[in-house]
């Protein structure tokens, strides 16, 4: 019998519905593979509906031949044969295709739904987002009601009832897999963080610096990372997150140069402060911790500027643990630094040097020369814009003497330069400044538009101290995060103040910080869910702590002892299901008894029709109908839904 019925052709509605899955299953990979790849599956699906549009046909051998040639070669020449993600996808996606092009028995629909559920699980392979986490779930529905629909004797599709069935068994699956999930042995992270390929697409802050460079990144309102304090979040004015130093400069970009100076730990003056960080992909090695970083915790690294890194780039949403010191114990300036820190380019002209010179004065102490510069950006007209004028072949005196517009790298570079020219030891620090904080989540959230540059001078008995200069020129930068607006005119920058005003703007609000803490904890305890938090959960449930086969064990025994007992609850007998037919049947007869119709008890329906309706001639008609539905419900073959309730509300209104 299962022979006979997946080989039946099948009816319009499995095709209908399993057409339209897999193009809905196959539709997100339009943003993660070639548009070629994309536009080939939709034409094979065009195709099939152009030209053979009933179920029982499908198309001639001699196509299919030529498009899996076609396919074939497709897939040799758009994906790359090093990277097994693209390629495996993209060959997975065509051949969806061609199987659409093929289909017209049960038999291939069965392989049609099983390779959706394979091109659904793919999609994890590129995000892991809650969105999507969504949707592949709401299409998994489907599939699997399309399943259990493909098993059924009759040709047209019960919507609702298979629906049903579906949520149940997906439901019913739901304790196995959260017992799999917090057992299951975890790798060090999540598995799709492994190197599966380079990401496209994403962009983050660079380890050189020109002027204007950074004010591109800062039009951004992307979010760069978020960090979730153990204690207390530091104030606006301290939350400096370090990237890279900048140590050379050619007079118009500033780069690292070769100021690659061994790993090192730093002593805390002020209390140490634990904080975890989520990036967003970057395909870059950079960390940005906060401002002043301690030590690097195992698997990532750190030198003596205190930069951080990791070996491999960033391709995924990435978690790690910072520890760091507002302040930390200065150290002696070592003489390959204090010559990197006074390193000049060539070019410097004679304007630039002689403010230089007048800077010092009359033998001012360093912190005279740095105060001395910081006000003259105060006090001249600078202007702290996202869109300053184009600088030519000497950049530090066009902007210092004449345009006097810029952002944080002009800011920085030029007083850095200046200090060189002093004779103070000075460099370059690229990072983010600020963070939003998530008032739902209590983690704050800082974005592209919080990209930042500062500069750090060398005095005696302090050490290395951060100066930004461009809290001289604009001190709301400090404590408030940028506007992203047009500013092509090169008008001052605006500031974001908070405080949405209105009930409206304060509801979307609400719903966007919802969204950013729903992301968090979404990548925290599920794609992030490492080794190291399922032992923390393990404690916290109360559990002894489990590692390597023990913990492989558990989740084995645990596994199988959930399914047991999902498996006996099955077997369990149930209480019988009334029968509704039966319940109308025996309401219609009390109706009948009470207008006084005295029926023999083994009078069967139709001879129980014909005495009521002599009975009572005056309700022929509605007697009729109610006997007639009753027959066909009870006698016929698959009895319809919409009829068992109609028979139902035609008993209810029936009244002697």
């Amino acid at each position: 019998m299962k022979d006979l019925l997946v080989q039946r052709p099948l009816s319009p509605a499995l095709f209908r519905a399993g057409s339209l899955l897999m193009v809905l299953a196959a539709l997100p990979h339009a943003w993660n593979l070639d548009f070629k790849v994309s536009g080939t599956f939709l034409l094979f699906v065009a195709l099939r509906f152009l030209f053979w549009p009933q179920p029982e046909k499908s198309a001639p051998a001699w196509l299919m031949v030529a498009l899996l040639a076609v396919s074939v070669m497709l897939v040799l020449y758009q994906a790359d044969l090093t990277e097994g993600r693209q390629f495996g996808v993209t060959l997975l996606v065509l051949m969806a295709g061609m199987k659409l092009l093929e289909m017209k028995t049960r038999r291939d629909l069965y392989v049609l739904i099983f390779l959706g559920y394979f091109v659904l699980v793919t999609l994890f392979l590129f995000y892991q987002t809650l969105a999507l986490t969504g949707y592949v779930l709401l299409i998994s529905l489907g599939f699997t009601a399309l399943l259990i629909g493909n098993n059924l004797a009759v040709e047209a599709l019960p919507l609702k009832l298979l629906l049903r069935k579906s949520l149940v068994m997906v439901t019913a699956s739901v304790p196995v897999m959260v017992l799999l999930f917090i057992l299951f042995p975890r790798l060090d992270g999540p598995l799709w963080s492994l190197n599966l390929g380079s990401s496209s697409g994403t962009t983050g802050m660079s380890d050189n610096i020109r002027m204007g460079s950074i004010s591109k990144l800062s039009q951004s309102r992307e979010v760069a990372f978020r960090v979730r304090f153990k204690e207390i979040v530091p104030p606006p004015a301290q939350r400096y997150w370090r990237g890279m130093v900048l140590w050379h400069s050619d007079g118009k970009n500033w780069t690292r140069g070769q100021a690659h100076l061994p790993k090192r730990t730093f002593k805390a003056v002020t209390p140490v402060i634990d904080y975890e960080v989520t990036m967003e992909a970057t395909n870059q090695h950079w960390l940005f911790p906060l401002d002043h970083v301690l030590y690097a915790d195992s698997g990532m690294l750190m030198n003596a500027d205190g930069e951080m890194g990791i070996p491999q780039p960033i391709e995924r949403r990435f978690t790690w643990k910072g520890h760091s010191a507002l302040r930390t114990e200065s150290e002696p300036l070592s003489n390959r630094e204090w010559q990197l820190g006074l390193q000049l380019p060539d070019g410097i002209t004679l304007r630039t040097q002689q403010f230089a010179t007048s800077l010092r004065g009359g033998n001012r102490s360093d912190e005279a020369v740095v105060e001395a510069a910081l006000d003259y950006f105060n006090q001249q007209p600078f202007i702290y814009t996202l869109q300053p004028p184009l600088l030519g072949k000497h950049p530090v005196d066009q902007f210092l003497f004449e345009t006097r517009k810029g952002f944080c790298e002009h800011y920085a570079t030029s007083f850095v330069t200046l200090m060189r020219l002093a004779d103070i030891p000075a460099r370059v620090v690229v990072g983010y400044q600020g963070g939003e904080l998530n008032p739902l989540g209590g983690h704050l959230v800082v974005r592209q538009s919080d990209a930042h540059a500062w500069a750090e001078v060398w005095l005696e008995g302090r050490g290395w101290t951060r100066v930004d200069p461009t809290a001289a020129v604009a001190p709301e930068r400090i404590e408030h995060s940028i506007a992203v607006e047009d500013y092509a005119d090169g008008s001052p920058i605006t500031f974001d103040l908070g405080g949405a005003s209105g009930f409206v703007a304060g509801f979307v609000n609400n719903l966007r910080w919802l969204r950013d803490n729903l992301q968090l904890k979404w990548h925290y305890w599920i794609v992030g869910f490492n080794n190291q938090r399922q032992q923390s959960l393990l404690q916290k449930l109360g559990l002894p702590q489990l590692d390597g086969y023990r913990l492989g064990l558990a989740a084995a025994l645990g596994g199988i002892g959930l399914g047991a007992l999902l498996f006996a609850i099955g077997l369990w007998p149930r209480r019988k299901e009334k029968d509704p037919l039966k319940k109308f049947y025996l309401r219609f007869k009390a109706k009948l008894e009470k207008g006084g119709l005295k029926i023999p008890p083994s009078t069967g329906p139709e001879d129980l029709g014909k005495l009521a309706i002599q009975a009572f001639p005056h309700k022929a008609g509605e007697i009729q109908a109610i006997m007639s539905q009753y027959i066909a419900l009870r006698y016929g073959p698959n009895p319809r839904r919409e009829i068992i309730a109609a028979l139902r509300s035609r008993v209810r209104r029936f009244h002697l």
